[in-house]
């Protein structure tokens, strides 16, 4: 569950940084035009690994059911950090990638 927490939280990020208006905000690497068109279907593929990280650890409903109920948590994060903090979302990247990890080693 931790690691779909952080994998949640890239893919709500990368699909932030896709959209014109956000993208502006969040600038950094990704605000190039190359990258830019790249960002939405990696969010999506990211919140679709996000639900399959979670389905092995609680097997049938359990893991759907508790991925819906992280997938709001997160991204109450990430909107309430558009709307007040933007510069707060960066640093969370380097969070969300040590969530991740943590969620690896410890298999929960």
């Amino acid at each position: 569950m931790i690691a779909s927490a952080g994998l949640l939280y890239l893919g709500l990020f990368a699909l932030a940084a896709a959209m014109d208006r956000h993208r502006r905000v969040l600038a950094g690497p990704w605000h190039r035009p190359a990258i830019a068109p790249l960002l939405a279907p990696l969010g999506w593929c990211l919140l679709a690994l996000s639900l399959l990280s979670i389905a092995p650890v609680w097997k049938g409903g359990v893991g759907l059911v508790s991925w819906c109920g992280l997938l709001p948590l997160v991204g109450g994060v990430v909107m309430l950090g558009l709307t007040y903090r933007p510069a707060w979302l960066r640093p969370g990247l380097a969070a969300a990638a040590l969530l991740i990890l943590a969620g690896l080693v410890l298999r929960t």
